[in-house]
């Protein structure tokens, strides 16, 4: 699952989950966080994982090209075969449209996020803290490495295996 299909599914806050907006209402300038209460699984190296979400979400479409998503008392629980894992995920993302069909995308605070299978590394799930960023090309795929900045990175799938 892509950043881009992260925030047609549930943007976790990242989950990114971060990253994501079945249950959400339509973008607008002025969106207010509303109600969101969905599981879908997720990709992780040799197994699926379910991942759930409840709490509040909101996507906010600005000038610019440029979109943030919210998930203020956004919780999120990761089950794998191994055990389940649970986060408090009340992160910023930022998506900055390219000119190109990409997107800059910087994860503030606590974030899930979903890595697709590119760049010589399978497909994975990651709790970030702290600033992050990424570069996703118009597909979807990512441009250049999985995580700069100097947040910190967990992988879940390897917490809940």
């Amino acid at each position: 699952m892509t950043l881009k299909s992260m925030t047609q599914g549930v943007a976790l806050s990242g989950v990114v989950l971060g990253s994501v907006v079945t249950a959400a209402q339509p973008a607008t300038a002025a969106a207010v966080p509303g109600p969101i209460d969905v599981s879908f699984p997720v990709s992780c190296p040799g197994f699926d994982v379910t991942l759930s979400a409840q709490g509040k979400l909101g996507v906010i479409d600005l000038p610019g090209g440029r979109q943030f998503i919210t998930g203020p008392n956004l919780k999120a629980t990761v089950t794998g075969p191994g055990g389940s894992a649970s986060y408090v995920i009340t992160g910023l993302t930022k998506i900055q449209n390219l000119s190109d069909g990409g997107q800059f995308v910087t994860a503030t605070g606590a974030n899930l996020i979903t890595v697709p299978k590119a760049n010589g590394h399978p497909a994975g799930l990651y709790f970030t803290r702290g600033t992050v960023s990424w570069t996703l090309n118009a597909d979807g795929s990512e441009r250049g490495g999985k995580f700069t900045g100097k947040g910190t990175v967990t992988d879940v799938c390897a917490a809940v295996a």
